[in-house]
């Protein structure tokens, strides 16, 4: 049976790591035994081991965060150092090939480098240059994108977005790959009455849900200042926002959320297990992104039926046709926001109307099983090209 390790940096139940776990399980369903090397200790880790994976632990810091030099040229070279312990493991699992499913996970890439082992590595983030979260100093990112495209035997990104922000000028080099939804979405088929009382949520009056971490990429304070006027003034509407994140950000946009005299009107739920309960509760989704690499949560809204207003960033430009499958409104303009939100709140045929295109959408493009079967096959392509003979000079 053929061996792979997954190198997954993020082990709390992310984008990264979902996607991760379907990947994981796809090479499982196609004979493949699947080892994941995890950067620190998580929730997910055990999600991963439950579902029939190995899983170890090897840690290694996001190098990509620094955007002075010093700091920066320490930190690449941990990562340089760090390798040794993925080579310890490529050594130990002996993997056919090695799957990097992050930008951060430099070292997981060196080490395959090191170890003659094919390697994917999986982009699925942006520099900060367009209002991604990864940083690095100007004169370094030529630099890191040669890196990008000589380290690894192939490239994938999450979006076309993606790949024209880490890769520049090389990014035809990356195959795109969008992410996918699993089943559960697609089935989740509760009333959303019963899906409210599931999550403690109020019975009564429109509810708009606002998922994804709480980073400062996600947009969370401009949403606020853009819904505010419509909360004070919409009798019964509330807003629900899921996912926990940066510390320093959930107490600033709580504290925004307090400013703006939204206390009893916006509701932080933490972290929510059971997602597909939640978009269905909601009579909306917001994804009030100011840079997205992608936009999980829009797809997720899609497979449920539920309908999505985001700002017209990265990713999410590549997933929702403005008008058909959802609306886009600029980032920034808090009163587009606000007309976008009030007039699908106003009118429900409109929402029906969003939800069958975007349900249709999801299926033809993100289902989980479509996610499983390219990605599989991208790996075992890699694999056989790599063991297959050179033909003999003539």
């Amino acid at each position: 049976m053929s061996r792979i390790l997954l190198v997954q940096h993020s082990s709390t139940p992310d984008g990264s790591a979902h996607s991760g776990l379907l990947l994981a399980d796809g090479l499982r369903e196609a004979g493949w035994t699947v080892h994941v090397a995890f950067g620190h200790e998580g929730p997910m880790r055990d999600a991963y081991a439950a579902a029939g994976h190995q899983p170890h632990l090897v840690p290694h810091s996001n190098w990509l965060r620094r955007a002075h030099t010093h700091q920066f040229v320490k930190d690449v070279w941990h990562e340089w150092a760090g390798a040794e312990a993925f080579v310890h493991l490529i050594d130990e699992v002996a993997p056919r090939a090695v799957y990097v499913n992050t930008a951060v996970s430099l070292a997981g890439v060196l080490a395959a480098h090191r170890a003659h082992v094919p390697c994917v590595w999986h982009l699925r983030e942006m520099f900060a240059d367009i209002g991604g979260e990864l940083k690095a100093p100007r004169w370094a990112l030529p630099l890191l994108r040669r890196l990008l495209c000589r380290c690894a035997d192939r490239l994938v990104t999450n979006s076309a977005a993606t790949a024209r922000n880490m890769l520049a000028g090389r990014a035809p080099e990356a195959r795109v790959v969008p992410n996918a939804v699993g089943e559960r979405f697609y089935a989740e088929a509760r009333a959303p009455a019963a899906a409210r009382a599931a999550l403690g949520l109020p019975a009564a009056g429109p509810l708009i849900g606002v998922p994804g971490t709480l980073r400062s990429m996600k947009g969370h304070t401009f949403f606020l200042e853009a819904v505010a006027p419509l909360l004070h003034r919409t009798e019964g509407l509330q807003v629900a926002v899921t996912g926990q994140g940066v510390p320093a950000v959930a107490r600033r946009v709580k504290a925004k959320a307090r400013a703006l005299g939204l206390r009893d009107r916006v509701l932080f739920l933490g972290w929510v297990d059971d997602m597909a309960a939640f978009y269905r509760a909601c009579d909306l989704v917001c994804i009030p992104s100011r840079a997205e690499p992608f936009g999980r949560t829009a797809i997720e809204a899609f497979a449920v039926g539920t309908p999505v207003v985001a700002t017209a960033v990265g990713g999410l430009q590549e997933i929702i046709a403005e008008g058909k499958t959802g609306r886009l409104v600029p980032y920034g303009d808090a009163s587009a926001l606000a007309a976008a939100l009030h007039a699908l709140l106003s009118s429900p045929e409109q929402r029906r109307t969003l939800s069958r295109r975007a349900r249709r959408e999801a299926e033809e493009h993100y289902h989980a099983k479509r996610y499983k079967k390219t990605l599989v096959a991208l790996v075992q392509a890699l694999v056989d090209t790599q063991s297959t003979p050179a033909p003999a000079s003539a």
